[in-house]
């Protein structure tokens, strides 16, 4: 009982303070209110499913069981806004969440008597909903690793598929095994497994910079580039414009800091604080997107299909270029085209 108040009370503890923590930067970091929400609906099962000598008066009890319900939606959206560059808030994630909660919601409801039926089922479904969650997440975090020109971030994904990884084996070999190390109840393992990832986040979050969620450095507006760093970008550019190495569809971070004798880590900063990308790929997709309306344009070229040029241009194939086309144009490749022809005929 002494280990599971420790456990349980200080992680409660922790939970507050992320939420105190990240209340400030609700309406300024995208991330913000999606871990909010998760560190609540986390504080909610830590005072909800518990032993019995901390049971909650009844009425706070049940409130807090049917908020706890959404947690792992709500911690799989917040990694996703940080970890994917182009993160939206969408239907799908939304209809997953709902598919997620309704078998959980049945069972409590069941558990709880406020329906007459065999929670086990839902249960059952619950369990393996969480499970395709988290692998789910686990490939979005690592799926951009490669080109995050973010090394803060780049070394998060990793730390948080650890902690994702560590919770869903131990949870999943508690209900499937009924593991019980050193007599511990199933409430007391779930906060045990739940724990570490609590602290890590306030590790993370607590360590004293204002920009955590966001993972960028303090940038100073007056700092002066240095001379050295002016060579590598000024060589950059020529590899990119003169050289056309976007062309490459293999084209890696590895092999450009290769060319430019230049650490990948040096070549990631610079692309970032210098030039502003996150993402090694959204860096190599603008001068990949501004040939492909180049060539669009030029008299010898514009009869070609879209994706002869799209591939000539270094995109692997028609989705990923529709889609970058789309995000920086606000139409179709096939839009943008008609538009051309409707000039040259005006004219």
């Amino acid at each position: 009982m002494l280990f599971d108040a420790m456990v349980r009370f200080s992680g409660a503890g922790m939970l507050v303070l992320l939420m105190l923590f990240v209340a400030r930067d609700l309406n300024r970091v995208q991330g913000a209110p999606y871990l909010f929400l998760a560190c609540l609906s986390l504080l909610c099962a830590y005072l909800g499913f518990t032993i019995e000598p901390f049971e909650l008066p009844p009425a706070l009890s049940i409130t807090a069981r049917f908020l706890d319900i959404p947690h792992l939606v709500f911690v799989w959206i917040f990694a996703l806004s940080i970890f994917e560059t182009k993160f939206k808030l969408r239907l799908f994630h939304l209809a997953v969440g709902l598919g997620y909660t309704a078998p959980i919601l049945f069972a409590r409801l069941a558990q709880l008597d406020f329906v007459k039926l065999e929670p086990q089922p839902f249960a059952m479904i619950a369990e393996i909903f969480s499970l395709a969650l988290m692998a789910h997440l686990v490939f979005a975090i690592l799926k951009e690793r490669r080109d995050d020109m973010l090394d803060k971030r780049r070394r998060a994904r990793v730390y948080f598929v650890m902690v994702i990884v560590f919770v869903a084996s131990v949870t999943s070999l508690g209900a499937a095994a009924d593991f019980r190390p050193f007599g511990m109840t199933a409430q007391t393992l779930w906060v045990v497994s739940v724990w570490p990832g609590i602290f890590w986040a306030c590790y993370w979050l607590l360590g004293g910079t204002q920009l955590a969620l966001t993972f960028q450095n303090i940038r100073h507006s007056n700092k002066k580039v240095s001379q050295e760093d002016q060579k590598i970008l000024t060589a950059l550019e020529a590899l990119m414009v003169h050289e056309e190495a976007y062309r490459s569809n293999s084209l890696k971070i590895t092999s450009l800091a290769s060319k430019l004798g230049v650490t990948q880590h040096r070549l990631r900063g610079l692309i970032n604080q210098e030039l502003g990308y996150q993402n090694f790929n959204e860096f190599v997709n603008t001068y990949r997107l501004e040939a492909v309306k180049k060539a669009m344009l030029e008299s010898d070229t514009r009869h070609l299909p879209i994706l002869t040029i799209a591939m000539d241009c270094g995109f692997n194939s028609l989705s990923p270029f529709n889609r970058v086309f789309r995000e920086r144009e606000n139409m179709t490749p096939s839009e943008y085209r008609h538009r051309i022809k409707e000039r040259d005929r005006s004219e």
